[in-house]
């Protein structure tokens, strides 16, 4: 479990490829990820072509770290399959478990959030043409890292409470 304290968000990549087998471990991870009554309303958006990053990064000004990196990931909500509203929660599931599974296989990765940006959902919609129902939640940019970035230490006894707050 220690890779949950491992994790780092990364924003410099080199620009090797990710193997199509480490590729589908990190999408069955966050296929893998809890849903709300099992609703599974998340699918991924795989986007390799460095134009389309650049379209991106147009209409993500955080994400500017796709310059270098080979893959983005969008993490897409179907809301007609949703349960009760709980697509953000169901999709940050998903989003989080893509993130350790690209660093259980030696990646970095950084999440960029798209929802509840308005700008940035309905340009990233606009941009791969998606149906009304279907709604971008979170984009993961992937890659070799670039960066030699230290895990901190975030245990913090004034965050924990019992019983009361």
């Amino acid at each position: 479990m220690d890779i949950l304290f491992d994790r780092v968000s990364c924003r410099n990549y080199k620009s090797d490829d990710i193997p199509q087998q480490d590729l589908d471990y990190i999408l069955n991870a966050g296929m893998s990820a809890p849903t709300a009554c099992n609703a599974q309303e998340w699918s991924f958006l795989v986007v390799k072509n460095k134009e389309t990053h650049k379209k991106i990064m147009e209409i993500h000004a955080a994400a500017q770290m796709l310059k270098s990196a080979p893959v983005a990931i969008l993490v897409l909500a179907d809301i007609e399959k949703q349960y009760k509203n709980y697509w953000q929660q169901d999709c940050a599931a998903a989003t989080q478990n893509i993130l350790l599974a690209a660093t259980a296989k030696g990646y970095g990765s950084v999440w960029c959030g798209v929802a509840t940006n308005t700008e940035r959902q309905e340009g990233i919609a606009k941009l791969f043409n998606l149906p009304h129902n279907i709604i971008p939640f979170s984009l993961i940019v992937i890659g070799k890292s670039n960066e030699d970035k230290k895990v901190k230490n975030r245990w913090d006894e004034t965050k924990i409470k019992y019983e009361k707050f």
